[in-house]
């Protein structure tokens, strides 16, 4: 065995370290595992693959290029099973990550045809793959806070699948472009003006990759901050609506006790002087003159009991059979607001469903009560025309031109609180779950 080719190669892979690290820092909030167990994992899978590279270097002759299957495929793996997201993010992560440190291997390979100008890349040197180290880890130390700070929120506020494949290819094309201009001889970058093209044409690749970073954050910024918007002026719609339907049910029982107070008053007086056929006639004439629309009671809790009546009425005047099982208490274990907002979305969803289904098949079922003392329990099953809308993976409203706010103000009201939704479908039936722990503020 070699030894000084064994510790040039473990040194020169040593860069895998820095990368990783770059990799979890934008995806900090999305860890499978905890930190420790990440680290033990990750940290011994990227030993063992350094150590098997660093072997093989020193008793074979191999092109280091041809050693990087080796040690990225099994890297990225362990990697991509570490965390939760998606393999679309994780990919875009990592290809990103390689594509910049591909440039400090150009560096350290720039270097190293200065000490040795009659070398070749097969043969880097130890002064050379030291130097990658050091400017791998300062860049890293550098970068590693901008990143922790700025990555997550891209990954964990944008899911939108094309925005990251198509990422991926852009930054592949300078991963590439690395790979295929290391110089295989050193001499070449010393014949004419090579030397500075080959340093120019690095520096200039770097910025532009640097540069397509910033755009490529402020664009996405800009679409989660629209997009934020949207759900924000749904959210206003939903209380508007919430806010109109409690006045209604407040109005109607306050109306309605003050109005029986001087019916009382007129049957007493009627009762008194023994009248039967008119007390008769004003009972007769009394039901007559109630609304069609009666205020039901569901629940204790008058918000969402007027949200309830009015997405009730709603239903009943565009002939869906709804029935409601609502057992909460009279202070849920989430603001009024939120719970208004969550049974809001629900039935709007399930009554613009059930829009596209024949008049004697539409049917609401929607049960809200507490389960074991310790979860909210949301279940809306509705009947829709077995045509769900979707885009990557995610369903979209049926209104016309709907993207799906509704139910990802759902998902997110549950996460915020500790909970979670989920949205399936089966045949002709659509259904909404929702779980949140009870006292999780």
């Amino acid at each position: 065995m070699n030894v000084t080719a064994f510790f040039t190669s473990l040194i020169t892979w040593y860069l895998i370290f820095p990368s990783t690290m770059l990799c979890f820092a934008a995806m900090k909030n999305q860890l499978r595992y905890d930190v420790k167990k990440t680290r033990i994992l990750v940290i011994s899978t990227l030993l063992a693959a350094s150590l098997v590279v660093a072997v093989l270097k020193s008793l074979f002759i191999i092109p280091r290029n041809a050693l990087i299957p080796i040690i990225i495929i099994p890297s990225y793996i362990v990697y991509s099973k570490s965390i939760k997201a998606p393999v679309y993010k994780s990919l875009s992560v990592a290809v990103l990550v390689f594509a910049f440190m591909s440039f400090f291997v150009n560096i350290a390979n720039g270097f190293d045809a200065e000490l040795h100008p009659h070398g070749v890349l097969n043969d880097f040197s130890l002064e050379a793959a030291i130097f990658q180290a050091v400017i791998a880890t300062i860049f890293t130390a550098l970068v590693y806070r901008p990143v922790s700070r700025s990555a997550p929120r891209i990954i964990d506020g944008l899911d939108v699948p094309r925005v990251y494949i198509a990422s991926v290819p852009v930054w592949g094309i300078f991963l590439v472009f690395n790979l295929l201009i290391s110089p295989r001889k050193y001499e070449t970058l010393h014949v004419n003006l090579m030397q500075i093209a080959y340093w120019g044409t690095l520096i200039l690749f770097l910025t532009l990759l640097c540069l397509l970073c910033v755009l490529f954050y402020y664009i996405v910024s800009d679409m989660m901050e629209k997009a934020a918007m949207e759900e924000k002026n749904r959210m206003l719609e939903i209380h508007e609506s919430f806010y109109q339907a409690q006045m209604r049910y407040i109005d109607e029982n306050a109306r309605v006790r003050h109005d029986f107070k001087h019916t009382i008053a007129t049957l007493d007086d009627m009762s008194v002087k023994g009248d039967l056929q008119a007390i008769r006639d004003y009972i007769i004439q009394y039901k007559s003159l109630q609304p069609e629309r009666e205020t039901m009671s569901f629940c204790k809790n008058v918000p969402v009991n007027a949200i309830l009546n009015h997405y009730a009425h709603l239903a009943e005047n565009t002939e869906i059979a709804i029935d409601l099982e609502i057992d909460i208490p009279k202070e849920p274990c989430i603001p009024d607001v939120e719970l208004c907002s969550l049974l809001g979305n629900i039935l709007e969803n399930a009554i613009l469903a059930c829009d596209d289904v024949p008049e004697p098949d539409r049917f609401i079922d929607l049960a809200v009560r507490i389960k074991g003392g310790s979860n909210l329990i949301i279940v809306c099953t509705n009947s829709f025309d077995g045509s769900p809308r979707m885009k990557d993976g995610q369903y979209l409203s049926t209104r016309s031109g709907g993207s799906g706010l509704g139910l990802k103000s759902i998902a997110s009201t549950a996460a915020k609180y500790g909970g979670i939704a989920r949205f399936y479908h089966e045949g002709k039936e659509f259904c909404s779950d929702v779980m949140i722990p009870i006292g999780v503020q």
